[in-house]
């Protein structure tokens, strides 16, 4: 690779200082600056003006030292057996400019000064080994808006998932410190994925029993059937418990928000028992490759809890805030479809969340939501790199899901605890807002997310499982005999 790039950088720099068959490429890299690099630069300079190039140029200003800078380009071989090195001092000009090629070296997380493009190619089906391998990302301080990192849609996906499975892992830590808990009594668990495996898989032959525990979890459904039959029965499912609860108690209710009282759009039952929950979950299939949302076992684990008092009186709100067409579920229920864009993977509908985070929150008075937010913000000032995804660090304004279940389960600073009130919230998507092919006359497709509170009973609900199903769960939610 490193003579073919070598090669390729010899006869473009050529082409261009001689002006002998440059139009292609001239063409292919005016075409690129104003199809790619206009439009991220203005954004970012709109959105965050410190992070992008401080002197905006226009192309004139790059044609007129390309060929040069072409000329200043070195490749070099990065890796362990390789002579070349990078010296950020060994240069002539103002900078170091140079094309780097390496494997292992590069995907050990080697830091390249001042990196601006990458192309990554390796794949790896281990979470430890992809996340050694994304340490080198990174970008030239204040030139955010010319940084690219081209690579393959699986890894997207790949490394996507891992961000969301690392920051849930944080959460899970948080909980289990919320509970005065330790790892020998907290059942620690780790998302899976259907392709990835978190280290090398456990090595099994025989079935075992799988222990779970939602407790302080959030569950969603973010994979979906694609076929009518079955987008059709999950719709009856929510009908049916729809027609079950009749009026709602509060349709677009007020809420007291610190300082604001906004509107939350939507239908909302209160005091729902259990069993109505029980049932629904039971009526509605969840796709199998929702790994850790799992209808079966959502409801044994409630039914699990109902037996020491807990999960017996739940909350059931209908999210209206979409921006789909409106759809009307029965009479004086209608609510507007909500917008999820299809990942686009084959034979499912998938997508990147269901849960609006603001939801969560629906059955908290004002004072319950005041203390999730400063347990948000003193959760904030330990880590503010974490719970903060602006680069100006800044303070929570809203609260945080583990908070939100904390206070509701074990309760905080004078508010009462609640570990028998659950929360169900159903989300209805609208088709033609997928960007797939679902025919014009699909149903609605029907989503939900259970927000379970904090509990301090350790109840967990068992399945007997196969090897496969085990080395799949035991990654999502930790296992023991």
């Amino acid at each position: 690779m490193v003579r073919q790039v070598t090669e390729h950088l010899h006869r473009t720099h050529q082409r261009l200082s001689r002006g002998i068959d440059s139009e292609v490429i001239l063409l292919r890299m005016k075409a690129l600056w104003d199809t790619d690099f206009l439009p991220t630069t203005g954004f970012i300079s709109a959105n965050n003006p410190e992070m992008a190039s401080p002197s905006p140029l226009d192309w004139s200003g790059i044609l007129s030292v390309l060929s040069e800078t072409v000329g200043d380009v070195q490749v070099k071989t990065i890796n362990g057996t390789a002579k070349d090195a990078l010296d950020y001092s060994d240069s002539d000009g103002p900078g170091l400019k140079v094309i780097a090629i390496g494997g292992d070296k590069l995907s050990r997380g080697l830091t390249l000064e001042g990196l601006c493009v990458s192309y990554f190619l390796r794949a790896s089906k281990m979470y430890d080994t992809l996340m050694q391998m994304g340490r080198w990302f990174g970008y030239r301080p204040g030139y955010l808006d010319v940084c690219r990192l081209y690579t393959t849609s699986d890894l997207v996906e790949w490394f996507g998932h891992i961000a969301d499975a690392s920051e849930e892992l944080r959460e899970e830590f948080d909980l289990m410190v919320a509970s005065g808990s330790d790892p020998r009594e907290y059942g620690l668990k780790v998302q899976s994925h259907p392709v990835l495996t978190v280290t090398s898989r456990l090595k099994m032959r025989a079935a075992r029993d799988l222990w779970l525990s939602f407790s302080g979890d959030v569950s969603e459904t973010v994979v979906f059937f694609r076929e009518k039959v079955k987008i059709r029965n999950n719709y009856l499912a929510l009908a049916k418990l729809i027609d079950l609860l009749g009026s709602p108690h509060k349709s677009n209710p007020t809420l007291e928000r610190g300082m604001a009282t906004p509107v939350w759009t939507g239908h909302v039952w209160e005091a729902v028992d259990a069993q109505a929950v029980i049932n629904f979950l039971s009526d509605y299939q969840t796709h199998p490759e929702s790994h850790k949302t799992i209808n079966f076992l959502l409801a044994e684990f409630i039914k699990s809890m109902n037996e020491t008092g807990e999960l017996t009186s739940w909350t059931v709100a209908l999210v209206g805030s979409g921006k789909g067409a409106a759809h009307r579920f029965a009479d004086g229920i209608e609510v507007k479809l909500q917008k999820r864009k299809d990942k686009g993977y084959q034979g499912r509908y998938s997508i990147g969340r269901l849960l609006d985070p603001p939801d969560e929150a629906v059955d908290l008075d004002g004072a319950a939501w005041n203390a999730a937010l400063e347990e948000t913000i003193k959760a904030y000032h330990a880590d503010p790199g974490r719970l903060s995804g602006t680069s100006k660090r800044e303070v929570p304004s809203e609260p945080s899901g583990p908070c939100i279940r904390k206070v509701r389960g074990m309760g905080v600073n004078g508010i009462p605890a609640h570990p028998e009130r659950g929360l169900l919230l159903l989300y209805a998507l609208d088709p033609a807002l997928a960007e797939s092919e679902f025919d014009a006359d699909t149903l609605p497709v029907v989503g939900f997310g259970i927000s379970f509170p904090a509990s301090k009973a350790g109840r967990k609900v068992r399945y007997s499982v196969n090897n496969v199903l085990w080395q799949q769960w035991e990654q999502d939610y930790g296992a023991a005999e």
